[in-house]
């Protein structure tokens, strides 16, 4: 209790920051992508966390509570990305994915990284965080539902379609779509 005391009174902002900044970074590059501007999120997160502080129990590591605010602070934007989208006229010239500009990588794998990122942009807010969170940090679908507080089937379920709705997105733009299940019964 000691802890949660001396963070509830003495901690400033950029200590939290400070101690918190690098993974809750990387977490938010890995849910949107090398080419997204990240900062407005990334202040987002660390202002719930600030604002939310006096009301940490302790029933949680710091960074596990920090994690769960940037997951649930991510998903919402996500949320907002994907509406504006839908009500994007398809003539906007506003690409999703910006080019990356990484000279360390190969052209071939820059290439395969905007494609990757395109397809999980595709995904909505709900699929595209599990599978990342699955495929990409490694948790377990146990972890995820904990973190999430989504049901264990649930999660399960959200990362086999939205993997299955990747690897569909990346057939098309390999210009090899293969039919889905449901098309190839039809057929």
């Amino acid at each position: 209790m000691a802890l949660i005391d001396r963070l509830r009174r003495r901690a400033t902002p950029e200590e939290v920051v400070r101690e918190h900044g690098q993974r809750v970074a990387r977490l938010l590059y890995r849910l949107f992508g090398p080419g997204a501007d990240i900062d407005d999120v990334y202040q987002a997160v660390f202002v719930e966390v600030l604002r939310s502080l006096p009301a940490f129990r302790g029933h949680a590591k710091l960074s596990t509570w920090i994690h769960r605010i940037a997951l649930n602070v991510a998903y919402q934007e996500m949320r907002m990305q994907y509406r504006e989208r839908a009500v994007r006229s398809c003539d906007d010239p506003e690409p999703l994915i910006a080019h990356l500009t990484d000279e360390c990588d190969g052209y071939a794998q820059a290439d395969s990284r905007r494609a990757l990122y395109a397809g999980l942009a595709s995904l909505d807010a709900k699929k595209r965080i599990v599978v990342l969170l699955h495929d990409v940090e490694g948790y377990t679908l146990k972890e995820i539902g904990e973190q999430l507080g989504r049901p264990l089937q649930t999660v399960a379920s959200q990362v086999r379609t939205g993997r299955a709705q990747l690897a569909h997105f990346m057939a098309q733009d390999e210009g090899e779509a293969q039919p889905t299940a449901r098309e190839a019964k039809q057929r």
